[in-house]
């Protein structure tokens, strides 16, 4: 976080503006789309799924609004892949390789702050940057844990299958049209293939 916490200075002293800046070290083929919930890597015949950065880096946008006391239009997000990554899909402007991510800082010409707004909000990040160490890493497990426990829970919906009375829980669709998607289907698949 320190890396994006130092480029978010950076894009504000080059442009005025704040960029939330995801970056991804990764190779291989990138598939995925804005509003897929998980995008995949695929080496060769390997394929992995991570998270949808440009959601990522919609929580680090919402922070920083919250955090700085700045209007969404004062924002603007972008996603940079460093690495040997391809990408097999139409991505978005703000989705880019490194050499095209200062680009697109610069291609934000309208400058939102003057230069001691600029001055302020960098004296606010620095006051808001943890300190990097062992406690600070292991607070960070502890609650990304603990959500990842919560949504767990959240997951487990509680209600019955209309159909066969199991549990109804959250799925994830691994094929067709829809893959990547969330949806909500019967515990009992394959013998019970209730979905909503």
């Amino acid at each position: 976080m320190s890396v994006q916490l130092v480029s978010i200075i950076i894009s504000i002293a080059i442009s005025g503006i704040t960029i939330p800046l995801e970056t991804k070290n990764m190779k291989g083929w990138i598939f995925g789309s804005e509003r897929q919930k998980q995008w995949t890597q695929q080496i060769y015949r390997h394929r992995s799924k991570f998270q949808n950065p440009l959601h990522q880096n919609y929580k680090h946008l919402k922070a920083l609004e919250s955090s700085l006391d700045l209007k969404p239009t004062d924002l603007f997000s972008v996603v940079c892949f460093v690495g040997d990554a391809s990408f097999k899909t139409a991505m978005p402007e703000n989705v880019t390789h490194i050499r095209g991510c200062l680009r697109f800082i610069r291609s934000k010409q309208e400058r939102v702050f003057t230069e001691s707004e600029v001055e302020a909000l960098v004296v606010k990040l620095e006051e808001l940057k943890l300190k990097r160490g062992l406690r600070t890493s292991l607070k960070h497990k502890a609650n990304v844990s603990e959500l990842v426990a919560e949504k767990s829970r959240q997951r487990q919906s509680g209600e019955a299958c209309p159909k066969c009375g199991a549990e109804l829980v959250e799925r994830l669709a691994k094929r067709a049209k829809n893959a990547g998607n969330a949806f909500i289907g019967c515990s009992a698949y394959p013998r019970c293939k209730f979905t909503q």
